[in-house]
């Protein structure tokens, strides 16, 4: 049995999101080998770090397949895997889900006629079968499913788990490989121009350390500026429920959870936040999790490692009145 993990880039970088798919690959893997695919664009260089870290977190053999692009073009990079995936035979093929994954994957599953579980919180492997966890039900129920045909494919949220570094004696393999398409080539599709994503839309919950987070305890709009302003003056960043963004109390950037980012910071602090499990799938891996809530029976209780039971928004005020800060 061997894992095929899709290696993505970020500005021609290797993001720590990768490195943290390929360490939990090789976690689950039980013993066995863990490949990676990286699709080369124009002026990526793969230098001797480079190499060093993807065999550090546990990856074994990499595919590096040439693109000649400056970015991802999706009329063509799914398509150069399906052909990789039928030359290699692999049993398991897992990406993450950002936007990329989020293209590749269901036109490699289509093209190779297998299923696809997108956006799960948790992977297994028991007796050589991929089992995928994920929420369902709008966040209420987590399902956990297998599968009849092979690859068995699956996308993973980012910040899920936390990459391990393993020790191995032997150097990563590489393999430089060139296909030709295949038929499934969508040739009515023409980019037509190629923007940059705005720096000011992108919070960074990849690196945070400390992540402070609102819900409907909030109330409104002038207690998510206060939320903001503490954020500012301790160097934390911030955070919201989906239903907090619904109501317009906060923009959607900020959201974390199924539906938006996932965070895994050293200090967690959910300010009025009940804690639905749409939300929870997004931060419960956080070294430390502090929730302040009113309601002692407060779901988000049971993530916690410290629970409050009083009024957020009293305890907000108190910290932005006094000079806290988070020495982490």
């Amino acid at each position: 049995m061997e894992i095929l993990v899709y290696v993505e880039l970020n500005k021609n970088e290797i993001p720590d999101y990768s490195y943290d798919l390929i360490s939990y690959a090789k976690e689950i893997s039980n013993g066995n080998r863990v490949l990676g695919v990286l699709l080369q664009p124009d002026g990526f260089f793969l230098d001797e770090d480079k190499k060093k870290n993807l065999r550090k977190y546990g990856l074994d053999k990499l595919y590096l397949i040439n693109t000649n692009r400056v970015y991802f073009d999706k009329r063509v990079e799914p398509f150069l895997i399906v052909d990789l995936i039928k030359k290699i035979d692999v049993d398991i093929f897992i990406l993450t889900s950002t936007s990329n994954g989020r293209e590749i994957a269901p036109v490699v599953a289509s093209c190779l006629n297998t299923g696809l579980t997108a956006d799960c919180t948790k992977l297994e492997i028991e007796d050589s079968k991929l089992i995928s966890t994920r929420p369902t039900f709008g966040g209420k129920l987590m399902a956990s499913i297998m599968y009849k045909k092979r690859p068995e494919m699956a996308t993973v949220r980012k910040n899920s788990f936390k990459k391990k570094e393993f020790n191995f004696d032997n150097n990563l393999e590489i393999e430089f490989l060139e296909f030709n398409l295949g038929d499934c080539r969508l040739n009515s599709l023409e980019i037509i121009d190629y923007h940059e994503g705005l720096k000011e839309d992108f919070i960074n919950y990849q690196n945070a350390k400390v992540v402070l987070a609102g819900g409907m305890g909030l109330k409104n709009k002038e207690n998510f500026e206060k939320l903001k302003l503490l954020a500012k003056k301790t160097g934390a960043i911030v955070g919201a429920t989906r239903k907090a963004v619904d109501r317009g109390l906060i923009e959607r950037k900020y959201q974390i959870g199924q539906t938006g980012s996932s965070t895994s910071p050293l200090l967690y602090v959910g300010f009025g936040i009940s804690g639905a499990i749409h939300h929870i799938v997004g931060m419960e891996n956080s070294k430390k999790i502090i929730a302040i809530n009113t309601d002692k029976n407060a779901p988000v209780f049971k993530s916690a490692d410290i629970g409050l039971v009083e009024d957020a928004i009293f305890v907000l005020d108190k910290m932005l009145d006094s000079n806290i800060s988070f020495n982490i």
